[in-house]
């Protein structure tokens, strides 16, 4: 029995993987535990920012696990760039800066998620080059209430900003809140 179910699973991943694509996947974990075992352990990451972050401290933002905001990389503007897309969304409840949403107290954080079929420039790396800014391209994730037609889950391009719910902005988002106030002191010059 036990044979037959190895078999059955070895199966299944083979038509999911290249035995290429899953050695790949295992090398990239084991170097990601070997780099920084409890960041890539407790931090949510992909193996692939553990390790394409070595060239920065710990402490620098693009090391974080959080993801840069769009005006860093979109030329100053609070959008998606074109090779992504609106994937999903939270909100901070007590937003206490000096900068966009000041007057509200509440951000909501929109999740721009790379389009299927095409590519990020430059692959996981600090956006802009610099370990002062955080990552794009690196995080694998997707909370989901957005634009549910596009299937599968890509890596977090970048996040924007609003002061208002996005499923009162876009029909495609609805209005199944997901909370973090971790991000309520995350700024950026550009906001």
């Amino acid at each position: 029995m036990t044979d037959l179910l190895v078999r059955k699973a070895g199966e299944a991943l083979e038509k999911r993987t290249s035995r290429r694509g899953l050695l790949v996947r295992l090398a990239l974990a084991g170097s990601a535990l070997t780099i920084a075992p409890l960041r890539y352990l407790l931090r949510p990451e992909s193996a692939w920012a553990v390790v394409t972050c070595r060239g920065c401290s710990a402490g620098s933002r693009c090391c974080d696990g959080w993801t840069t905001f769009c005006c860093t990389i979109n030329n100053g503007l609070n959008s998606c760039p074109a090779y992504a897309y609106v994937g999903g969304w939270w909100k901070c409840t007590s937003y206490g800066g000096a900068r966009l949403c000041r007057d509200t107290n509440v951000r909501y954080y929109i999740d721009c998620n790379r389009i299927p079929g095409t590519r990020c420039p430059g692959g996981c790396h600090c956006a802009g080059g610099n370990c002062h800014n955080r990552s794009t391209c690196c995080n694998v994730f997707r909370y989901g209430q957005c634009n549910t037609h596009i299937g599968g889950v890509t890596e977090v391009v970048c996040r924007v900003i609003k002061c208002v719910n996005p499923c009162e902005l876009y029909d495609f988002c609805d209005c199944t809140p997901k909370v973090d106030n971790l991000t309520c002191g995350h700024e950026a010059t550009c906001l």
